[in-house]
């Protein structure tokens, strides 16, 4: 089955020629013209075109002698003789004249056919649908509907109110309401005002006006005590004019309640704030009549860098209160920080450095001041700073190890002579290789070559005459 198909024999390569067209192309057959086409609709054109098999073969699609664009809507075809374009989605300007050309090395031909689109109407005039013109004909006709005019009725009385308006008294955040009664009901001339301590009333959202076939009516909403005053509703139409008034008290709200509104909870404050029911012991400032005296002072200390450090001492008097107590660093106050804090609580004082360094060495003191006099106690810090560089190494082992590697005795290099070659090339051993190999295999050429060794031998290798790349 292997041999069966590493067979050479079964797969034949023909190598294709290009053929040699002889013949300038020839229509076999033409493209017919289109008429009467509608724009939406689709145009097809096709023809025959010889010779078939004709690489250098050129077919070209024209419009009134114009190129043809190639796009979504013109779409040229051009397969093994079979010539043919397509159009779509036709447009009154796609009307005119399509020629088609071919052109090979030896000539050319063309042919020619036409197409007619008709535009369709961007208004449509006719009614597209009989049935619902006809209804709506129908709907439309006035004479289906009697339709009685109006006359104007023309005034021929002043206006009266056969009703006026009461007078209204109300609290504070009340709804107010005034209405009377007024003819004539049906002037149109008619026009009703309404007027505050002879002021015209402003529209707003707490007044509301209503005129409503001889009921008039105002409506004042969440009143207030500056809403007091005479209201006055004027009517006037172009014979006369009525007028009726009314007043509105608007009894204000207090400002300020001076009366309790919870009697209950009055008492139960005022038993609160009976001070008889705490008794309150006044303090009196103890008199200090002793100086400082440190009973415990400060000690020396040593420590590493980085380490913390800590000195502590006690003090008397303790209930001083101008008692003022500071630390110093030789001679200079310590400034407070993150890294250094004081303590003084009830005779004990303290200080604290989470890290020390260095330059933190000195002696540190703790001065108390208060009325009486002073007193000092002082102690010396000393801070072993670490190195730098280390020079000892940290690991003996790995040291040993270090040094065995790079001992240059381990390795013997020995300096080869340059030899000097008195011979030119010569083949000792002719170029073998395979003379005939199937497609796909690999190939394995070798020879022998003297002198050996020569660094100024130079092998090149050639390929029907040309250098191998």
């Amino acid at each position: 089955k292997i041999q069966y198909l590493e067979d050479a024999s079964r797969y034949r390569r023909t190598e294709q020629v290009d053929e040699m067209v002889t013949v300038r192309p020839r229509f076999v057959t033409k493209p017919k013209s289109l008429g009467n086409m509608r724009e939406g609709q689709h145009a097809h054109f096709e023809c025959k075109l010889e010779p078939v098999t004709d690489s250098n073969l050129k077919v070209e699609w024209y419009k009134n002698g114009r190129p043809i664009t190639v796009g979504h809507r013109f779409r040229p075809i051009h397969d093994f003789g079979y010539v043919a374009l397509d159009i779509v989605d036709l447009i009154a300007e796609d009307s005119g004249t399509y020629t088609c050309r071919a052109v090979n090395l030896v000539g050319s031909d063309e042919t020619m056919c036409s197409l007619e689109c008709r535009s369709s109407s961007q208004i449509l005039t006719a009614t597209q649908n009989e049935t619902g013109l006809e209804q709506i004909q129908y709907l439309e006709d006035r004479s289906r509907y009697q339709r009685s005019e109006i006359v104007e009725e023309t005034t021929t009385q002043a206006p009266t109110f056969t009703t006026s308006l009461k007078q209204v008294n109300i609290k504070e955040g009340q709804r107010a309401h005034f209405e009377c009664r007024l003819i004539p009901v049906s002037d149109a001339t008619m026009k009703v005002e309404w007027f505050h301590n002879n002021v015209p009333l402003k529209s707003g959202s707490r007044f509301t006006e209503t005129n409503n076939f001889g009921f008039v009516a105002l409506d004042i909403l969440h009143c207030l005590p500056e809403d007091s005053g005479t209201y006055t509703c004027r009517a006037r139409n172009i014979i006369g004019e009525a007028v009726t008034s009314a007043n509105l008290t608007v009894q204000s709200k207090k400002a300020i309640y001076m009366e309790s509104q919870h009697e209950g909870a009055l008492q139960r404050l005022y038993q609160l704030e009976d001070s008889s029911r705490h008794q309150r012991r006044q303090t009196t400032e103890e008199t200090v009549s002793q100086a400082p005296v440190f009973t415990q002072p400060v000690r020396d200390l040593r420590t590493a860098e980085n380490q913390a450090a800590h000195f502590e001492a006690r003090l008397i008097p303790v209930g001083d209160a101008r008692l003022k107590v500071e630390w110093l660093r030789n001679g200079v106050p310590i400034q407070a920080s993150n890294r250094v804090t004081t303590m003084h609580d009830f005779g004990y004082v303290a200080l604290n450095m989470k890290y020390v360094y260095p330059e933190d060495s000195g002696t540190y003191t703790c001065r108390a001041v208060n009325d009486l006099g002073e007193a000092v106690t002082s102690a010396t810090l000393v801070v072993q700073s670490k190195e730098s560089l280390l020079l000892e190494t940290q690991h003996q082992q790995a040291l040993q190890k270090i040094q065995m590697l790079e001992d240059s005795s381990r390795y013997q290099r020995r300096e080869e002579a340059e030899t000097i070659v008195t011979q030119a090339p010569k083949f000792t051993v002719q170029l073998n290789g395979p003379s005939e190999l199937v497609e796909g295999q690999s190939a394995h050429y070798e020879s022998r070559i003297e002198p050996y060794p020569d660094a100024n031998l130079k092998v090149e290798w050639f390929f029907n005459g040309q250098p191998l790349q």
